[in-house]
């Protein structure tokens, strides 16, 4: 099995084609025993490169894909998340994380699924290397042994991805919000962390609300190869999809709660500057007008002359600020 989506065998569109042996193992095909496989030999998984040439002319004279569907799935707007039965056939647009390097997790990408009894072709249009967890099931003899498995296993995985993702930015909300009710001096950073979780999560929820419908219509699909127990399992994943977008919800909201803390508090203390700043003029501003008075260059200014005038001045000046200060103190201004 190749470590990583990226090193596909052959430069023809196909990622990785492995046939199922029924007993939890699979074997790899390459892209011409992948296009002469035949549903006598298992059920067959092909991950391709929707981008590639060879991957279109595929689906196109090869594949057998009601002509309907592969006009979705071919698209290239046509990505929004949603479950669509074809007779006994079934295709699905799922939403994944994306994990690439450089990339934004919140920057979702698409994963295109066309479902059937003893085959699934799933196009991607990034790369997308969680999907080699799957791969190293069937290495290990643990991996599904049928359709109905294999497309509760791709949505199990896909949904574990945005688990992670979205666990990550509650741990971030988490320290945060312990931070402000323990009452520590706010970092630089905590409004603009708490922005960039609350972008985060609201561009993930644009993508995964449709998801949580998409997932919640697929178990009911009435396909004779989805067993009681698949549909089981894709009704778990589908509560499991509704439980994220419930987190989501939830960890938005704290986090519009947070940054409403920081933004009272950055208030009341400017609020209180202010404050203090009005009482030291309502206690200066007397003073002023006196000292302005007494130094006005005009005869008659009293002590003018005298040899003790400044020490005098000084004096009821002081006594005057204190009483002041006494006063607005009663009247409780601090």
């Amino acid at each position: 099995m190749p470590e990583n989506e990226n090193q596909a065998q052959e430069n023809d569109g196909l990622l990785f084609a492995l046939l199922l042996d029924g007993q939890g193992g699979a074997k790899r095909l390459s892209f011409e025993e992948a296009q002469n496989w035949t549903p006598e030999q298992g059920v067959l998984w092909m991950h391709m490169d929707l981008h590639a040439a060879e991957t279109k002319e595929f689906l196109e004279n090869k594949s057998g894909i009601n002509p309907l569907a592969l006009e979705s799935l071919t698209e290239e707007e046509e990505d929004r998340p949603r479950c669509v039965s074809f007779g006994s056939k079934l295709m699905l647009f799922l939403r994944a994380i994306n994990l690439n390097p450089g990339e934004e997790p919140d920057d979702m990408i698409s994963l295109r699924i066309w479902c059937e009894n003893d085959r699934m072709i799933t196009l991607r249009e990034t790369p997308m290397n969680f999907l080699t967890a799957m791969e190293r099931e069937f290495a290990t003899d643990v991996g599904p042994k049928n359709a109905g498995e294999l497309l509760d296993e791709v949505c199990y995985f896909t949904l574990d991805k945005i688990v992670d993702v979205v666990s990550g930015v509650e741990i971030v909300i988490d320290d945060i919000e312990d931070k402000i009710i323990e009452g520590e001096d706010e970092d630089d950073d905590f409004m603009p962390r708490l922005s960039e979780a609350r972008r985060n999560l609201t561009e993930m929820r644009r993508y995964l609300y449709p998801q949580r419908d998409a997932m919640d219509a697929l178990p009911r699909q009435i396909m004779p190869w989805l067993s009681a127990e698949n549909r089981y399992q894709l009704r778990e994943n589908a509560n499991r999809m509704m439980r994220i977008i419930e987190d989501m919800d939830s960890l938005r909201e704290r986090a519009m709660i947070n940054m409403d803390e920081l933004s009272n508090r950055v208030r009341e203390q400017t609020q209180e500057n202010m404050y203090m700043l009005s009482v030291l003029a309502a206690i200066f501003v007397p003073l002023t007008f006196i000292t302005g008075l007494f130094g006005m260059n005009v005869g008659g200014i009293p002590l003018a002359q005298s040899e003790h005038g400044l020490l005098f001045m000084s004096g009821i000046l002081l006594l005057f600020g204190i009483l002041l200060a006494v006063i607005l103190k009663k009247l409780k201004w601090y």
